[in-house]
């Protein structure tokens, strides 16, 4: 069913406007085809009147969880130098999760359980992580408490969706709910890079600070017990559906094929040759090897009627195809121009590490202000001349980055490139949820957040790889020892700019 016969029969999506959705005619039989708004005679979704208060808790717990999670992130990035030297361990492990190939698999089962469940344990287990990696005594414990994490939050994500769809019908405040997990985001990142400061002058050093995100993830967990809302198991349930009604092969592909790859990006962030070892090589070939698998089990399961984890006819969506690819391209463009950023101003401006977290802030800032923005007025507007805006100023930003002379002061082309730099994910993140929530059927959003989650953190570790080939390529062509040269490191921070331009 297209969009358009929705509308016609009264069925008008009150969160996006639903003339920007894809009207490709689909059998309304087909349940993997179905729109949210094509409620399932077997939907146990049911939409309660919650109250402005109890709604604030639910939207503010689900963003605090993400808000730990990042908090932490923003730690590791200032404290790594100190962790990498006490606990003797590379820095690019440190920033390894392994959350990018549990989503797809924490997802599915999320919508055929019961995502409370899920969240909650999820929540648990990030608390008790982080507090493990506080407690760690070398880089072997650390690395098991950062994969324990990658799985938790890989039960949060998802989960979040779906309990935000499943108790907030189609309208402003589920679209101010996804906004706010973006906000959370962006917030988290900010107290944690503040954080990661402070808490070096407490007692127990880098570690109190993992100690307070993880007390208060834990706390977050049991609030969550009475905040967030019961009655959505699923009233079919059954260990034996949890066997027979999951594509577990095709969760095997996928979070392999993405395990192998979110690996390889985060050694090439770090050492770009070792992409050169023979078993870095067999890991990227095998990671290469199972994206065709994948379609081609696809294929197959439709062909026999069987569960199909994604079906390959979703991807025929323009929107739905179009929005993921943009996730994983401006998640990747943001978090390089962050990073080379802070290494344009400390290496070629010659300025402290805390000038460079001081010039950052007016991209969170534009976080805070746009995402509750974008959570009140999507709903109004064309989506796609809001994603066609926001793309466009944000491809300014690293076009200015370029054409910035040193010597000049911040306010001339720095500040406005880091106002910028963040719009279009800020503007993305809401509307990409909407799409994919809209395009997945309702029974299925957990899967459907899995699947956001997954190209953004895929873009994240992707873009660092790329902007690491771009380094590893300077530092070869000037290998006659100018590469500290402040002009030699100008011309290379050049090419990555117009990189991340035609990104």
């Amino acid at each position: 069913m297209s969009s358009e016969q929705l509308l016609n029969d009264g069925y008008r999506s009150q969160s996006i406007e639903s003339n920007c959705i894809d009207s490709t005619n689909e059998n309304p039989n087909d349940n993997h085809y179905a729109y949210e708004n094509e409620i399932p005679k077997d939907n146990h979704y049911v939409y309660e009147n919650h109250g402005s208060i109890r709604t604030f808790f639910i939207i503010c717990n689900l963003a605090c969880i993400s808000l730990t999670n990042t908090a932490v992130t923003g730690m590791l990035i200032v404290g790594i130098p100190e962790i990498a030297r006490k606990l003797a361990i590379p820095d690019y492990l440190l920033l390894c999760l392994t959350s990018g190939s549990c989503l797809l698999a924490a997802g599915v089962i999320a919508d055929i359980t019961n995502p409370k469940i899920i969240s909650i344990g999820g929540a648990l287990l990030l608390g008790l992580s982080i507090v493990g990696s506080g407690l760690s005594y070398n880089g072997h414990w650390l690395i098991a408490a950062r994969a324990v994490q990658g799985v938790a939050i890989a039960m949060c994500l998802p989960t979040s969706v779906v309990l935000l769809t499943g108790s907030l019908p189609p309208g402003q405040r589920r679209n101010i709910g996804f906004s706010t997990l973006n906000l959370a985001t962006v917030l988290g990142q900010s107290i944690g890079l503040v954080l990661g400061s402070v808490v070096d002058y407490s007692p127990t050093g880098w570690r109190f600070g993992f100690y307070l995100c993880g007390a208060a993830t834990i706390a977050l967990a049991i609030a969550n017990c009475f905040v967030l809302p019961s009655g959505m198991s699923n009233p079919q349930f059954s260990w034996a559906r949890v066997v027979h009604d999951v594509d577990w092969i095709g969760v095997l592909i996928s979070s392999t094929s993405l395990g192998c790859f979110s690996y390889i990006f985060a050694l090439m962030a770090d050492r770009v040759d070792a992409i050169k070892l023979p078993e870095n090589v067999a890991i990227l070939c095998l990671a290469i090897l199972l994206i065709p698998t994948f379609f081609l089990w696809m294929h197959r399961q439709q062909r026999n009627g069987g569960v199909a984890l994604i079906p390959n006819k979703l991807w025929t969506r323009l929107p739905f195809l179009t929005i993921c690819v943009m996730v994983l391209l401006q998640y990747a463009v943001i978090q390089s121009v962050e990073v080379y950023f802070s290494l344009f101003v400390q290496k070629i401006q010659r300025l402290p590490a805390k000038q460079a977290s001081l010039r950052l802030i007016p991209n969170m800032l534009m976080g805070f202000i746009l995402n509750p923005t974008i959570g009140l007025a999507v709903q109004h507007v064309r989506i796609d001349y809001l994603l066609t805006i926001a793309s466009m100023l944000s491809a300014v930003a690293p076009l200015l980055l370029a054409l910035t002379d040193p010597a000049w002061s911040y306010w001339y082309a720095e500040f406005w490139s880091m106002l910028l730099s963040g719009v279009a994910v800020d503007v993305t993140f809401t509307i990409a949820h909407l799409i994919v929530v809209d395009v997945f059927p309702l029974n299925t959003h957990a899967l459907a957040g899995a699947v956001f989650n997954t190209a953004s953190q895929f873009g994240f570790t992707g873009g660092l790889a790329v902007m690491a080939l771009i380094s590893s390529a300077y530092s070869k062509h000037m290998s006659d020892g100018t590469q500290d040269d402040p002009e030699s490191l100008l011309s290379w921070w050049l090419q990555l700019d117009f990189v991340q331009f035609g990104n």
